[in-house]
This record gives structure tokens, sequence and C-alpha cells, in this order.
């Protein structure tokens, strides 16, 4: 086998011939191919990118929807999303779609209303015109016994004729194709009225073999009757109440003439559909007419005096009682607000009586009071009352009152929002009140200096007017004065409390005294001793604002200078003295 690394000579020849025919085919495939693929490939490319087949579409969808407009399944299969488009536009912003039906809505809604207003006001004015004479007894006595309106009544009495209703009916098929009736007058179903008269027109045919050209002109119901006319395409049907002159004919005949004249093209190309027909509809209504019977008897200008009178009579009491209820509501208003610890946030007439809302203070008067003292029944006013704390001074102090609690003798009084205390008041209750003062709604802080000064000086005359007496020569007090040691004590303590309350500093001097008997380098040291004895009993509990300083002063300053042993039992004591109590240390 040859080495595949070592070529022929010839080979490499062969070799480079094959190379070049390669190309050839190459530059021969790119000369027949290379122009379809580059338009391949630019197609798809453009059918791949949304915003180009998007474009494309939008310059030739209006063309395709106005070429197939008539197309019924187009309008079903493009039904479903413009509803969906249309409940969505509505529900995110009705806005726009009432912008564009109000030109339209607005005409129609008002040419409804007037209609129905002057309906309504032309058979009022009838009704009234024979509502006070003597003739109008008659006539509801009549409305009584037929179990008939008065109007109704009324309108028997005086109308000559009235058109009711118009039918435009289709002659072949005998579909509506328009109806208009007046304010007054009502129909249940149109489009079976119609079924009918044409049934009947075919029976009358049928049944008595007339010709083509002749039909059913007049029916009578009651006091009802129906003139028909005949035209090539379609036929007039009027309802009419009352007796009608043959003038009214003519003119069905010649709104008849009206209508094929100006629906001609519509009847030609009548496929069920009586949208086209909507232009007739002015010139039907044209045809709603009617006329009444003049009253040729005069009338009476007494009777017409009186029925104005009645009316401003009428109309005088009605104000009267409007202005009275008006200020009857308006001094309910003002007396609640002006009462303390009501606040009215709205009130305005409602649900056949007033609607009061508010708020109001626990502590404030009640609502109901005011009302019953304003004349107003218990269902003629609705209020509603939400809680809140007002900052009326009386309200702050009840409030007060009540979460202080304070003890028999002590008044509480508020000024600017301060609460002030008068009266004797045990210090553990000034300390806790002068705490919890400022949570209650409306007070600052709590000012009971003047109570604390009083008892600051009673527990300072007190703690002064205190005398220990001590056994001669001895440290020991006399028998029978250790309530008056336990009483100091406690006085000592409430000193030190009154101090911590007002926030002051004080101190207390505890002197020992001694008699003149012995030698006065013996007595100094005894009666600071006797002083420390009682120290030590004071700091048993020490004091956090009031200093205990103990010092003794022998026999220089005698209680008394007599010589008996009574006289001189009285200097062997120990006394105590608060120093500065109004200025800090």
């Amino acid at each position: 086998m040859p080495d595949p690394a070592v070529l022929p000579a010839d080979g490499g020849a062969r070799g480079a011939d094959a190379r070049g025919r390669d190309d050839d085919l190459a530059s021969l495939r790119r000369l027949l191919v290379e122009p379809e693929q580059r338009q391949l490939a630019a197609l798809r490319a453009r059918l791949d990118d949304p915003a180009t087949r998007a474009a494309e579409v939008g310059a030739v969808l209006p063309q395709a929807l106005l070429r197939h407009a008539l197309d019924a399944d187009l309008a079903r299969a493009l039904a479903p999303p413009v509803e969906r488009a249309i409940t969505t536009s509505v529900q995110r912003n009705p806005r726009p779609l009432a912008d564009a039906l109000f030109p339209v809505m607005g005409p129609a809604i008002r040419k409804a209303v007037t209609a129905s207003l002057a309906t309504m006001i032309d058979s009022l004015n009838r009704t009234l015109e024979h509502s006070l004479s003597w003739r109008s007894v008659k006539w509801r006595l009549e409305a009584l016994r037929t179990g008939k309106s008065f109007g109704e009544v009324v309108l028997v009495h005086t109308l000559l004729y009235r058109v009711e209703q118009i039918f435009l009916i289709e002659r072949e098929s005998g579909l509506l194709l328009q109806h208009v009736a007046s304010g007054t007058a009502g129909v249940q179903d149109a489009d079976m009225v119609s079924g009918m008269l044409t049934a009947i027109r075919a029976f009358v045919q049928d049944s008595f073999r007339v010709a083509s050209t002749e039909s059913l002109d007049e029916l009578r119901v009651g006091e009802l009757s129906v003139w028909i006319e005949q035209g090539p395409h379609a036929v007039l049907a009027a309802v009419i109440r009352g007796t009608a002159p043959e003038e009214l004919r003519t003119a069905l005949q010649a709104t008849l003439e009206t209508v094929h004249l100006q629906c001609a093209d519509a009847f030609a190309r009548f496929s069920g559909d009586a949208d086209a027909f909507e232009a007739s509809r002015p010139v039907l209504e044209a045809c709603l007419r009617a006329q009444y019977r003049a009253d040729s008897r005069p009338r009476s200008r007494r009777g017409a005096w009186m029925v104005f009178a009645v009316i401003v009579a009428a109309l005088a009491v009605w104000a009267g009682l409007s202005l009275r209820e008006r200020a009857r509501w308006a001094r309910y208003l003002q007396a609640l607000r002006a009462e303390p610890g009501l606040v009215v946030v709205s009130a305005a007439p409602g649900g056949g009586g007033y609607l009061v809302s508010g708020l109001r203070d626990r502590l404030a008067r009640d609502p109901d009071t005011i009302r019953q003292q304003a004349g107003f029944e218990a269902g003629a006013v609705a209020a509603t009352w939400e809680p809140y704390q007002a900052l009326h001074p009386r309200f702050v102090l009840a409030r007060a009152t009540e979460a202080l609690q304070p003890p028999p003798g002590v008044v509480l009084s508020l000024r600017d929002g301060v609460l002030s205390v008068r009266g004797p008041a045990p210090v553990e209750w000034l300390a806790e009140a002068r705490r919890l003062a400022p949570l209650v709604a409306g007070v600052e802080r709590l000012d009971a200096t003047a109570v604390l000064e009083d008892e600051l000086t009673r527990t300072i005359a007190a703690i002064e007017a205190v005398t220990l007496l001590f056994d001669k020569g001895t440290t020991r007090v006399v028998a029978g004065q250790d309530g008056a040691l336990a009483g100091l004590v406690a006085l000592v303590g409430r000193l030190d409390r009154i101090a911590a309350t007002t926030g002051r500093r004080l101190r207390v001097e505890v002197v020992g005294h001694a008699d003149a008997d012995g030698a006065p380098e013996a007595n100094l040291p005894l009666s600071r001793a006797r002083a420390e004895r009682v120290l030590a009993s004071l700091a048993a509990r020490p004091p956090s604002q009031v200093a205990l300083v103990a010092t003794g002063v022998g026999s220089r300053a005698p209680a008394t200078t007599g010589g008996t042993e009574a006289e001189k039992r009285r200097n062997r004591r120990v006394v105590l003295r608060v120093v500065n109590p109004g200025d800090g240390e």
C-alpha cells in the first residue's frame, strides 16, 4: 500500500484541477442562487420582526375592514373583542365613553324629559281647571262609582279625540318598522300589536274574499278605534281615543306618502332590519294630535280668585311652617355647639328628618336632653356621636379628680393647665399625684407648693418641739421617753419625704446638753455622746435629702438656771434644729 503522505507527481496536478472545478461550481452556484437566498433571508427577517409585521398589518387593515364591512362572519368575529375592549375601557375610566355619547344622549334625554313634562303639565292643567267647580263634584262621584281616577273621568268628559299611538308596518311581512306613542299612552308589546293587526287584515281579506286593492280601514275596541291606511310598501295604523274628524284621515294618508318618499331606498333594500326607518319617526310623531272640548260657559272670576286665595294661603302656611321648623333646627344646632364636650361635625336634613354627627366627651350633657328641649321627637333626629376627650377645664378637673382620688379635705383646682392642691395632704399622696397628674389630658403639671410649704413648716415645728431627757451622767433616755424618740424618728422621715418631693436638701442638727453638775470638761463629751445616741436612732433609716449632724454644747445653754433636781433634769436633754429649710445645700 503506498504511503498516503507521498503523492505521485501527476496526483498533485489532478488535485489542482479538482479544486479548480469546485471553485467554478461555487461561483456558478452563487450566481444562480444567491439573489434568491438574500431575498429569502430578508423575507425571514421581516416575518420574524413583530414590529415590521404589525406595521404591515396596520397598513392594510383599514382597507380590509372597509371591503368586508357587510360580512356577517367578520361582525361576529369582531364582536367579542370589541365588547371586551369597551367593557375594560369603561371599568378603567368611563369618562371617554361618556364624553363620546354626550352629544347623542343629551338631546335624546332632554327631548324625552320635555315631552313627559309637557304631557304631565297638560294633564295637570286640565284636572285643575275642573277640580274646583260644581261639575267636578259630579265627576268625582262618577270616579268613585266606576273605580276610575278623577283624571280619567275629566279626560272622558273633555276629550274630543286623541291619537295615542302610530304603527308603521311592512306590508308584505307584517314586521313593525316604527312605533310612536303619546306620553300618557302605553302598549305592552308593539311587535305583538303589529302582528295582530296584520293577522286581522289577512283574516278579513281571506274570509270575505275582497280584492287585493281593498283592505280593512277601521277597527273599534271599546273607547279606542284603529284607523288603517294602506301604502305600496307599508301600512300606517293609528290608535285613536274619542271621535276624530275626517281631516285626520287625510293627514294620515299624507304622512304615509311622506314616509314612502323619504324611505324609498330603505323599502327597496328591506331585509328585516327596521333601523333604516328611524328617520320616519319625526313624521309619525306629528300625527300624535289631540283636541278637547271648549268650555262654553264663562269662567267665574270669583272662583278663580278663590282658587288663587287658597293657593296663596296654602303657600303662606307652608312657608310659615318651614320657617318655624328651620328656626327650631337652628336653635337646636346652636345649643349643641354651645354645649361643652360636644363637637358637631356635620348636620343636614335627610331620611325624612335630620342627620347629626359629631364628637362627644363622656362627661358632657346627654344630647338627647338638648333634642327634647328643642322640641324634636326621638325619631326626628338621627345622631351619631364618636367618643373623644374635651379639654374644657371642667372636664379636665373632673378627670384629674377621678384619677388622683384626693383624700378628704384636699381640694383641686385647674388654671392654664396647672393643677393646684389645697388642704392637708399626705406627702405620699402628693408624690404619687405629682407623678400621675401629667398623664391626665389637659394637665401640664401639679402645683402643691403651698401645701408642701405648710406641711414643711408644721413638720419642722414638730421636730424642734421634741425634747429628749436623759438620766444623770449617762446617755440613757429617761424611762418613758422611748415613744418620743420613735415619734422623732418618724418626723425626720416625714421631713425627708417632703424635701424629696420639693427637690430640696435640708440639714438637721442634733444638739446634746448637760446640767451644770460636774466639770465642764466632762459635761461637753457627755452632751455630744447623748446627741450621737439620738443620731444613731435617726440614722437607722438614713434619709436621702436630710443631712444629720450631731453636736454637744455641754452646760453652756441650759433650759433653766434653777438649782433644784427637777430643773437640772430639764437641762439633761437633746433637741433638734432644722437649719436653712428654704435653701439648697
